[in-house]
């Protein structure tokens, strides 16, 4: 939950990947409008469930994140958690998550990554994760592209194989 100091305590938040939607629950309790997209039906069912045992509520969508099936502008935060690595096409997935940002918003992002010491034990682990199908990168480079400024890039967990990525879209971005 390393996302959430970085989220704003109100708004509306965009979660992508959600899988079986243990970070949706927690913002469901804290946010305006809650969305989680995924392209995965067997996930937004755990979601629900997990949201209905709850008694929480969040709109769950099925989607793409290279296609977002949302209007420029319609959220206070867009989140991803071990979620873009998975996205083949990471710079179209980086500048969607920019335009459904509002200005001001904030994209928080945690994946695996390479981290910039490049140590064995953590470059060994991103190749495993990458073998499985992931795409290693560094996402502060696609956040610059995608006209995002970076505010925060913290790599943590074991060997320094977790990065926390800060994203914000500046007040006068279109």
């Amino acid at each position: 939950m390393a996302v959430l100091p970085w989220l704003p305590a109100t708004g509306d938040v965009l979660e992508i990947g959600p899988g079986p939607g243990l970070l949706l629950a927690e913002l469901s309790q804290r946010s305006g409008l809650v969305v989680g997209l995924d392209l995965s039906a067997g996930m937004l069912h755990q979601a629900q469930r997990r949201l209905q045992t709850g008694s929480m509520s969040a709109h769950l969508v099925r989607g793409d994140a290279v296609s977002l099936p949302f209007l420029p502008a319609s959220f206070d935060a867009v989140v991803m958690t071990f979620v873009f690595s998975a996205i083949p096409n990471g710079q179209t997935a980086m500048d969607e998550c920019a335009r459904v940002l509002r200005p001001g918003g904030i994209l928080a992002m945690v994946d695996a990554c390479i981290p910039e010491d490049r140590n064995l034990p953590a470059r060994l682990l991103a190749d495993l994760w990458a073998w499985f199908g992931d795409s290693m990168r560094d996402e502060s480079v696609l956040m610059r592209s995608a006209g995002l400024t970076v505010l925060q890039k913290q790599e943590f967990g074991v060997f320094h194989s977790i990065r926390l990525t800060i994203g914000k879209k500046t007040m006068d971005a279109g």
